[in-house]
């Protein structure tokens, strides 16, 4: 038998005769080719539910830092102000000493309420009473 009619044979054989077509799988390795394929696949599986629960903590930490930025952030606001609003006093009270002792003023606090609503568009009423 000629190599070129061998190799027809086989070929039909493959197409037609399942059997036969397992065999020659076997023989070539496919069912050891596919058993690990199968355990790959089963890996890769495995590494997506860890990279999901990876973006999942990592998701919870960004929010966590999130939180604690706005934290920070508030106390030194809170910080600046309460640092502006005693910087004022102390320019204030600066101020205060050098017209009274080196001038000879008298340095005296004023407020005023605009029950008239002149200022800010409506009436500001004494809160002390």
């Amino acid at each position: 038998m000629a190599v070129k009619e061998l190799k027809s044979r086989m070929l039909r054989l493959l197409r037609e005769d399942e059997e036969f077509r397992y065999a020659v799988a076997g023989l070539l390795g496919l069912e050891e080719i596919l058993k690990r394929l199968d355990r790959h696949e089963a890996e890769l599986v495995r590494l997506r539910e860890d990279m999901n629960k990876l973006r999942e903590d990592m998701n919870r930490l960004r929010e966590d830092m999130i939180r604690g930025f706005e934290l920070v952030e508030s106390h030194i606001s809170a910080l600046g102000a309460r640092w502006g609003i005693m910087a004022e006093s102390a320019f204030r009270e600066s101020l205060k000493g050098l017209l009274e002792k080196e001038l000879g003023y008298r340095v005296e606090k004023w407020t005023v309420f605009d029950e008239a609503g002149r200022v800010y568009g409506y009436q500001e009423r004494d809160q002390t009473n």
